[in-house]
């Protein structure tokens, strides 16, 4: 799987871009805000149905323009695919509303079905916070990488994400009085089967990456620190527990949780509250290590995700790396570096070429990216 082409219409800075791709590396490299991460975001979104970037949809389209588009050229051993993300404004009394629309090869595709069809692993500067900051990014992480394995795992958690709408406004309605509370077990049974499922996987999917990740962060650390992945589910022990009794323990959580979840007005157990700890050695890294001892583990994580996504689809993916070569120091950037030989198509963005090694450069296309046009 590559990407042969990128095409922009009114998508953030972008006026209009048809771009050809080269099967390894491509930099772009300009000054800031000229639109080189807005060219990986696209792509991105592109991919995972959603920007990496902001929640709001509406940011993607170029001010004063009704509607933006990206389309993206997916080559395989056997097909080619055109897959396409129209944003769309409406507006509203409180400003513009964005709706989204998703085609491969002109069919419009649910945004669940959509995920696959062109997969890549991110790694921008935000992410060297992978390791210190919440656990909404580590949960991120994960559900990025398992949507992307299996459709099935993307439909569940869209069926998740509605599910704990509707339980979270029905516990609202019933601390004000508006609902009775016999209404609530209906929504704590689906809500649990549902959140059993995703547990399930994660748990599976994490001990799977756990050696990969180990083995890349022995290389990184010259084999003195041991990277180990420990899951945190929120409300049930997994363990090699079946599914049906991960339900039943969720079920119970949220039974034994009932007053504090109507106080509050939501869910308080569940996927949405699990954890991903990264311990070095006997310590928990998030607390105890060293800035750059972090920095190491979340570039095995990357390189962890980077080579699981291959192995078990068979196909690379795409890395896109925005602007993260100047973050990292000689030692970290050489196995980064390492990671492309032959390895994946890789898009990266750099503010100067002198943050890139010559390595890449010989053998990258280079492109000047400026007031979001892209010059060879």
């Amino acid at each position: 799987m590559f990407l042969s082409n990128v095409s922009l219409f009114d998508f953030r800075n972008y006026a209009e871009l048809d771009l050809t791709l080269e099967r390894s590396a491509t930099v772009f490299f300009g000054g800031n805000a000229q639109g080189k991460t807005n060219l990986l975001e696209a792509v991105a979104l592109t991919a995972l149905t959603r920007s990496p970037r902001t929640q709001q949809a509406a940011e993607l389209v170029r001010f004063g323009q009704p509607a933006a588009r990206v389309t993206c050229g997916v080559q395989t051993e056997t097909d080619r695919d055109e897959l396409e993300v129209r944003v769309m404004l409406s507006p509203t009394a409180a400003g513009a509303r964005a709706s989204r629309r998703f085609t491969v090869n002109g069919i419009p595709r649910r945004s669940s079905d959509m995920i696959g069809s062109l997969r890549v692993v991110l790694f921008w500067p935000d992410d060297l916070q992978l390791i210190k900051g919440s656990g909404e990014g580590r949960r991120r992480f994960l559900n990025t990488l398992l949507a992307q394995l299996d459709a099935g795992h993307a439909r569940e958690l869209n069926r998740y994400g509605h599910l704990l709408e509707q339980r979270n406004a029905l516990l609202r309605a019933i601390r004000d009085g508006r609902q009775p509370l016999d209404e609530l077990e209906v929504w704590t049974t689906a809500l649990a089967e549902s959140g059993a499922a995703i547990m399930v996987e994660r748990q599976r999917r994490l001990l799977e990456l756990q050696p990969i990740a180990a083995a890349f962060h022995r290389e990184l650390s010259d084999d003195r620190e041991r990277l180990e992945l420990r899951y945190r589910p929120a409300g049930a022990r997994i363990g090699e527990a079946p599914q049906e009794l991960v339900t039943e323990q969720l079920k119970a959580a949220m039974r034994d949780a009932r007053d504090e979840e109507i106080g509050r007005g939501q869910t308080v157990v569940g996927p949405q509250r699990d954890d991903v700890e990264v311990w070095l050695d006997d310590h928990e890294a998030r607390l105890f290590a060293s800035q750059g001892q972090q920095r190491s583990a979340v570039l095995s994580l990357k390189l962890a995700e980077l080579h699981y996504l291959a192995e078990v689809t068979g196909e690379q993916p795409v890395l896109l790396l925005d602007d993260v070569m100047s973050e990292l120091d000689p030692a970290r950037r050489e196995r980064l570096l390492a990671a492309l030989e032959p390895g994946p198509q890789a898009m990266i963005t750099a503010a100067d070429l002198n943050d890139l090694p010559r390595s890449i450069l010989e053998r990258a296309a280079v492109f000047r990216v400026e007031q979001g046009t892209v010059h060879a």
